[in-house]
């Protein structure tokens, strides 16, 4: 009996899994569909993240792969598919601010 339940439980996180999955890719951002809803800082996906840093700042940056802890100021770091890392900065009632991440590399 023990062999049923441990195949439906795995068989069930599978199938939970792969329906939870959250968009990473700035073309998969709901800003696509209505872009007056690109006006806030507050629960944003990764792929609206992308968006913003793709169209509203230019980086090249059409996916987002991680999102960091917030720091205690409230900002915190994006990684893009091809390793560029952005600063994101949340402001209240408006898209969040975004900038390149400063490398100790001179």
């Amino acid at each position: 009996m023990y062999k049923y339940w441990a195949a439906a439980l795995g068989a069930a996180l599978l199938c939970t899994s792969g329906m939870a999955k959250e968009p990473t890719k700035a073309d998969e951002s709901s800003y696509n569909k209505d872009i007056l809803d690109a006006n806030s800082s507050e629960g944003l996906s990764n792929a609206d993240l992308a968006w913003h840093a793709l169209n509203t700042y230019g980086f090249d940056c059409a996916e987002v792969i991680s999102k960091s802890e917030p720091a205690a100021q409230g900002n915190y770091v994006i990684t893009c598919a091809n390793g560029l890392q952005l600063n994101v900065f949340p402001r209240a009632r408006k898209y969040p601010r975004i900038t390149g991440v400063k490398s100790d590399i001179q």
